[in-house]
């Protein structure tokens, strides 16, 4: 029974946590996570210093065993978001956070812009009556759903979270696509 009880205080509990970056010992680093916000100007701006870092690493090492080069690259790159000034822990949350936001970003430009341009080119070729309903349905139709509405991620993620992003969303959408990009 105090087993139960001692993993319902660890794991119940709000607190500062301490993990260990990697198990091997010539890389052995701890870090200290607070348990501040996710998403603060500080940590995207090392998140994004991070990933340019890792987008000058070399893709491969030739004729090197392909494991030997995925543990090298992963040391590499747990020392290089240490670097940064960032856990594993904290640039997951961060990603969770660029990830939401991207994706909706981009249906809303989907969705949204293109499919609205693509419908009033073809408003040209109806008779003016039909136009004239088809351009009430599309106005009555924006007043209810504007588009890129980050409402849901605002509701998961905290508005704040979200305006940090997007306060520099140019530079975390090059980062995002070069991630994705790049397999990793």
């Amino acid at each position: 029974m105090r087993w139960l009880l001692g993993c319902l205080l660890f794991f119940g509990c709000p607190r500062s946590q301490v993990a260990a970056v990697d198990a091997d010992a010539s890389v052995a680093q701890v870090a200290v996570i607070d348990a501040g916000p996710v998403v603060t100007e500080a940590r995207l701006a090392a998140w994004l210093d991070w990933q340019k870092a890792l987008a000058a690493l070399p893709v491969s090492d030739a004729g090197v065993d392909a494991g030997d080069v995925m543990r090298r690259r992963a040391r590499v790159e747990l020392t290089l978001l240490a670097d940064a000034g960032l856990t594993i822990e904290q640039a997951d949350a961060l990603e969770a956070v660029i990830a939401a936001v991207v994706a909706e970003r981009n249906v809303g430009k989907l969705s949204g812009a293109d499919a609205l341009a693509q419908f009033k080119a073809g408003l040209a070729q109806l008779s003016p009556e039909q136009r004239a309903r088809a351009e009430k349905a599309i106005s009555d139709l924006q007043a209810k759903a504007p588009q890129g509405s980050l409402a849901a991620v605002e509701a998961q993620f905290g508005s704040d979270a979200v305006r940090v992003v997007l306060s520099r969303e140019a530079e975390v959408i090059k980062a995002w696509d070069a991630l994705l990009a790049s397999g990793r």
